[in-house]
């Protein structure tokens, strides 16, 4: 009786041992240790964000400088203009003091908290700096496309496949109604050379009707057809050059629907005398 009496007192720490540690191990698998573990099937962050902007010269006052971002996979946004001005706008407007070469950092970060750093000089000149509002389609409204007493705000619609370049949005222009119809700035008596990413349906005669003239006198400097693309799953870059006249000072930009589905993608103007 008394070899019984021992098992049992054994059997009963064994079981009150038990007791305990599945105790404890319940708690390491509560919700009060559940951030420090990683979710079921979660992947590590690869993709990180990369830093990068541009900038043009407000059409009125060359001082003013509207900056737009580039980053890709970023979320948060903060410049430094210097002199301790900053913003976290993602494309924010600055005046500097005047002409000269100023230096100007992006910081961008993802939600994880990476960040990426580019710093670049910003050119100030007191010159005419030509340059299309929303360059990346991205703008909401899209009013800058919608040309001039068109009765329209919204002339294309936005299309991401396939894939624009460089993170930059896309119009596609896919029935008689769409369009993309915009005036800006000019010298005068100087050659431009307009850049823009097309990709088109390949059936068809033509991927738009481009005119590129006066918009003061009506004054053609460019009319032709758009070429269609090879192939409708990549963009394609195209460049268009013209001369503007003696008397301009506004140019206009017009892309009309052809009869075949097509978008347009990151467009620029350069000067080139």
């Amino acid at each position: 009786m008394k070899i019984k009496q021992n098992i049992f007192r054994k059997t009963t720490l064994l079981l009150f041992s038990v007791v305990i540690t599945s105790s404890f191990v319940g708690c390491v698998g509560s919700d009060t240790f559940r951030d420090d573990l990683p979710d079921s099937n979660s992947k590590a962050d690869t993709i990180f964000p990369e830093a990068n902007f541009d900038y043009t010269a407000d059409q009125t006052d060359f001082t003013i400088i509207n900056f737009t971002d580039l980053s890709t996979e970023a979320s948060s946004y903060l410049w430094d203009f210097g002199g301790g001005e900053t913003s976290t706008d993602r494309d924010p407007t600055f005046q500097f003091s005047g002409e000269g070469t100023f230096p100007v950092t992006l910081v961008s970060s993802d939600g994880n908290g990476v960040t990426s750093t580019v710093t670049l000089d910003v050119v100030v000149v007191d010159e005419l700096v030509a340059a299309f509002q929303c360059p990346d389609f991205l703008c909401d409204p899209r009013t800058p496309w919608a040309g001039v007493d068109r009765g329209t705000t919204s002339s294309y619609s936005a299309s991401s496949s396939p894939t624009p370049p460089e993170d930059n949005g896309a119009a596609k222009l896919s029935s008689s109604s769409n369009f993309l119809d915009q005036s800006i700035r000019v010298v005068s008596g100087a050659t431009y050379e307009i850049t823009f990413w097309y990709v088109s349906k390949t059936t068809g005669t033509s991927a738009g009707t481009l005119l590129i003239e006066d918009a003061d006198t009506g004054d053609d400097f460019l009319l032709q057809e758009i070429p269609l693309t090879d192939q409708a799953s990549s963009y394609v870059q195209t460049s268009f050059s013209f001369t503007t006249g003696d008397d301009t000072e506004n140019m206009r930009f017009n892309i009309e629907y052809a009869g075949t589905e097509c978008r347009f993608s990151k467009i620029s103007i350069d000067r080139l005398n």
